[in-house]
């Protein structure tokens, strides 16, 4: 009887099992570098696709980064009167603001000159064309007020005309907060008529916090003069007079300026550049140096009367100043703190509160801030005999 060998009677006859044998192993081996090829690209695939998530996916978040430090005087065209160029500059700072993607939000946590606001901080009930819109807005009116302040300054009468004090901006925790909506109009306070910008402020100075004001508001959709009845707070400032906590737009804004004073302010918007406007404008329209030969960076917006109000970004706009290598940088009262925790050491950073005070801050640089010359024809331009 012959010996049959069980795994060779798998084989077919004449077939080599060593042959066999390699070919499922390479069977196998293909199978598994397949397997192997397959696993690497979907893993790639993966990185890839978290890679350009990251780099491309827009978050409701927002990031708030140092922006540029901006001569104003070469942003200044006067027509109709004498102008003085300078060496020294008063220059005007910004903050970059862009929608961020994952990979932003991660660098922005390890860089501490930038800050991540929510789209709902930074936006409000506003959409973003309509946030842009009005920053355009208020830009615009900044650079008419900027020119009205300088102009008063040197000795001018310009008289500005309103209709009321639009809303657009009510702060949280304040007097107006639940009483007032964006877009209201204040017309009146105790029955006195706003008809020029300064009017508000002025009926108000003589108040103090805890005083009872009627307001009187126009508002869309309801019918005649609504008489609001507030009572004022604390100003954020430090002055005595009461606080109604509204951001206010001009209605109906007439300026009547004796020449022409044009501002160039690109593409920035705010009211953030008011006070820079303001200086840049005494120096161009008088001889001398207000900055003494210097470069001085400036933030803050200016008022009717000359006060310097808040601004935002004073953190992002202090590390552009460092960056672009300024000693003084001028910022409102109340911001000189988070001003120097960005400047550093290299920057002297002074608070001012009115236009005065600005002044003052300048002529410490040896130049001619509180001993302005006369404007453009001396005598002549003022009206003066």
């Amino acid at each position: 009887m012959t010996n049959v060998d069980t795994n060779d009677d798998m084989i077919p006859s004449g077939a080599d099992p060593d042959g066999v044998h390699d070919a499922a192993t390479d069977a196998q081996r293909r199978r598994r570098n397949r397997r192997r090829w397959w696993i690497a690209g979907t893993v790639s695939v993966m990185l890839i696709a978290t890679v350009a998530a990251g780099l491309l996916i827009q978050l409701p978040y927002y990031a708030l980064e140092p922006g540029s430090v901006r001569p104003t005087e070469e942003a200044i065209t006067v027509t109709g009167t004498e102008s003085f160029p300078s060496e020294g500059m008063v220059e005007f700072t910004t903050v970059a603001i862009r929608q961020i993607t994952p990979f932003d939000a991660v660098v922005a946590w390890f860089d501490d000159d930038v800050e991540v606001l929510s789209e709902d901080d930074l936006l409000g009930p506003r959409t973003a064309e309509e946030n842009r819109q009005f920053n355009v807005q208020l830009m615009d009116t900044s650079k008419l007020d900027a020119v009205r302040v300088a102009l008063v300054q040197l000795g001018y009468d310009v008289p500005i005309n309103v209709t009321g004090q639009i809303v657009v901006e009510i702060g949280e925790g304040t007097p107006a907060e639940g009483v007032f909506e964006l877009g209201d109009v204040i017309v009146s306070v105790n029955g006195t008529e706003i008809r020029e910008v300064a009017d508000l402020n002025d009926l108000l100075e003589p108040t103090r916090p805890g005083d009872e004001v009627v307001l009187g508001v126009e508002r869309d959709g309801v019918e005649g003069v609504m008489d609001v009845p507030l009572v004022l707070g604390e100003r954020p400032d430090g002055l005595e007079y009461g606080f109604i906590g509204v951001s206010l737009s001009p209605r109906d804004l007439v300026y009547d300026f004796p020449f022409e004073v044009e501002i160039d302010s690109g593409n920035v918007g705010g009211p953030s550049a008011g006070l820079a406007f303001t200086l840049s404008v005494l120096d161009v329209l008088t001889p001398g140096e207000i900055t003494g030969g210097a470069r001085v960076a400036v933030t803050g917006t200016i008022e009717a009367d000359g006060t310097v109000g808040p601004v935002g970004g004073v953190e992002q706009k202090g590390a552009a100043v460092r960056e672009a290598g300024i000693e003084l940088f001028l910022v409102p009262v109340g911001e000189g703190e988070s001003a120097r925790s960005r400047a550093g050491a290299g920057v002297t950073v002074v608070e001012v509160a009115t236009l005065d005070d600005a002044l003052e801050a300048l002529d410490e640089l040896g130049g001619n801030a509180l001993a302005l010359g006369a404007p453009g024809s001396s005598e002549e331009a003022l009206g003066g005999d």
